[in-house]
């Protein structure tokens, strides 16, 4: 599981005025693409498969990134460019500006009304501390576990709504 020092927050937190986001590098862009999570370092899109018959960037390129939130521009790095087996591309981007980093993690916080001090879980940290559960010594405490692992188990397998 990915060791993280900051919070991400996955498509299904956010208000749907966060869901797309426009891309552009090289003079081509692309409008409509959707954001898979955020953080205050960078995103995940998925460019949908009509969508993406422009040359993709390739890792290391720079890559800019409209963020509905404010209508700003932000400025990253292509980490991975992935086909995915719908025909869809999924893409990380790395926010490597400081600056813009402090911009965007003000954005999320204010947009999710989140206090700045908060440390609620987010599902990867859930993840983590159901497992320390399961892998307890106590009895209590692996039951506990194992009866939240079964939960979230059912949570996925749950056909989800489009």
């Amino acid at each position: 599981m990915n060791k993280r020092n900051y919070v991400r927050y996955g498509s299904e937190l956010l208000p749907g005025s966060l869901s797309k986001v426009t891309l552009a590098w090289e003079g081509n862009s692309i409008i409509g693409s959707y954001a898979v999570n955020y953080g205050p370092h960078g995103i995940s899109i998925v460019i949908p498969p009509l969508l993406n018959s422009l040359q993709m960037p390739k890792e290391k390129e720079t890559v800019r990134v409209l963020m509905p939130i404010d209508e700003k521009w932000f400025t990253g790095t292509c980490i991975y460019v992935r086909n995915e087996a719908d025909g869809s591309i999924s893409m990380g981007i790395f926010f490597c500006n400081p600056e813009e980093q402090r911009h965007l993690k003000e954005l999320l916080f204010n947009s999710l009304n989140i206090p700045r001090d908060s440390h609620s879980f987010v599902s990867y940290e859930w993840e983590e501390f159901v497992t320390k559960l399961c892998d307890s010594d106590d009895p209590k405490l692996k039951k506990i576990g194992h009866h939240h692992r079964e939960v979230m188990k059912a949570r996925q397998d749950r056909p989800q709504l489009t």
